[in-house]
């Protein structure tokens, strides 16, 4: 049986059909046609970002980017996505001083500078 690796087709399917934000495809549409997940649409473009490929998203779907401004574009998108992540982590942080366990707030402190040291 031959080995098909679904993160290189995927990559060389944006590239032909969908380069540039006005192809942008969503995430339904790669699901059926790779039968795929949701969840592994969002793993192969992850995969594919880490590994430096111009895989873009906004509200209108995926696409693979065709000028700069398209991946500053997505670049901004996540920074945003990870100031939200962040805000929410840090509420929990805060919430700790609800709890009245004294152990819980050392291991958070510890953890705290464990991440930043």
């Amino acid at each position: 049986m031959e080995y098909v690796n679904i993160t290189e087709i995927f990559l060389e399917y944006l590239k032909m059909n969908h380069a540039g934000k006005e192809k942008a495809v969503q995430s339904r549409y790669l699901e059926n046609k790779f039968y795929i997940s949701a969840r592994n649409v969002r793993n192969i473009v992850n995969t594919l970002r880490c590994d430096g490929k111009p895989i873009c998203s906004d509200e209108s779907g995926y696409y693979y980017a065709s000028n700069e401004e398209e991946v500053m574009n997505s670049i901004r998108q996540l920074n945003s996505r990870i100031d939200k992540i962040a805000e929410a982590k840090n509420g929990l942080v805060n919430s700790m001083s609800l709890l009245h366990d004294s152990r819980c707030q050392f291991k958070l402190k510890f953890w705290i500078v464990c991440e930043k040291g």
